[in-house]
């Protein structure tokens, strides 16, 4: 490839214990370590110059996290005792996640670029049983911003959630009502503003 484009790629494998927790689950809630887990998977990523002012980058994730054994002694006052998580999924670790961006410099100092970042569906945090019934929903969000540089500095308008699309990336299982969950949403479309100013 040339020297303005890249390729590359790697596997993991992260195992992980004592991983802090706050435990819900238990009388006296309060911070507990997990059981042991496990992270793996492969990471791509890129870039391109397609032309001298226009240029693309992608980038693509997949995660396996495993818990490799234990169990949750949870009590009479929540949602089970004894509850088994070994082989269950890992809470808030989505198995696929994509970027994919897009760069033009229309002329000296004057760039538009673009961000598309999607991810696939998640278990709820507090959920390490899997038992819920409920995830995360996949989602997928496109920014894009316009900068003109300038002797001074910069100005920049750019556009988040352009689609105004409705997501969220957390939500938590009630650890008392088996079916209940809370999920914390992300704003809609959003527009913005900013001046950068050079001072040397």
């Amino acid at each position: 490839l040339c020297n303005r484009s890249s390729l590359r790629g790697f596997f993991f494998r992260t195992d992980v214990s004592d991983e802090i927790h706050l435990d819900p689950f238990t009388t006296g809630v309060g911070n507990t370590n997990l059981p042991p887990s496990r992270r793996q998977g492969i990471e791509l990523d890129g870039r391109l110059a397609l032309l001298s002012n226009l240029r693309i980058s992608a980038g693509y994730a997949y995660t396996e996290a495993k818990f490799l054994e234990g169990t949750l002694a949870g009590s009479p006052f929540v949602i089970g005792t004894n509850m088994p998580i070994e082989g269950r999924t890992v809470p808030l670790v989505p198995r696929h996640k994509v970027n994919f961006g897009v760069a033009w410099d229309a002329k000296p100092g004057t760039r538009l670029s673009g961000v598309l970042s999607a991810a696939s569906r998640q278990v709820l945090d507090n959920d390490e049983p899997n038992t819920l019934g409920h995830r995360i929903p996949s989602y997928y969000v496109v920014d894009v911003k316009l900068t003109q540089r300038l002797r001074w500095g910069a100005l920049s308008a750019s556009i988040n959630n352009l689609f105004d699309g409705d997501y969220y990336t957390y939500a938590v299982r009630s650890a008392f009502a088996p079916d209940r969950y809370a999920v914390y949403p992300l704003p809609g479309r959003t527009f913005a503003l900013t001046a950068e100013l050079k001072l040397n």
